[in-house]
């Protein structure tokens, strides 16, 4: 395995693809997290505003020892787990505008096997 190899699979290891807690209902951010020639994407939530979720994002890298990473920001989206268990997705983010909603889910469905994820593309009252 080569170096370029070596280092992909070493942030795909200590970083998680999703980050979201039973429950959630909120603002996502799908981010784009770079390290030399070397990325991934992933979903993260947790704040109340888009560009929050950004930072502690960046924080986060930082505290797991990845100082030398860039975190991107591909847009976001709002989320809930609805009463069926199933999770919804749909809008996004004023700062950074809408996140590629289908690929958030197909994250969002790998992170939780079993778990439907719906993607809606109208707006969903709270």
């Amino acid at each position: 395995m080569g170096k370029m190899e070596s280092e992909k699979q070493d942030i795909e290891e200590m970083i998680p693809k999703v980050i979201l807690p039973d429950g959630y209902r909120g603002k996502i951010l799908l981010v784009l997290i770079i390290r030399g020639e070397n990325s991934m994407m992933a979903l993260r939530s947790g704040d109340l505003w888009h560009r929050e979720i950004l930072r502690n994002t960046q924080v986060e890298m930082v505290r797991i020892g990845l100082a030398d990473v860039r975190v991107e920001e591909m847009g976001g989206a709002y989320l809930c787990f609805e009463a069926d268990g199933s999770i919804r997705i749909w809008g996004g983010s004023d700062d950074f505008g809408a996140c590629d909603l289908d690929y958030a889910a197909a994250l969002l469905s790998a992170a939780r096997p079993g778990c439907r994820v719906v993607v809606s593309t109208g707006e969903v009252a709270s």
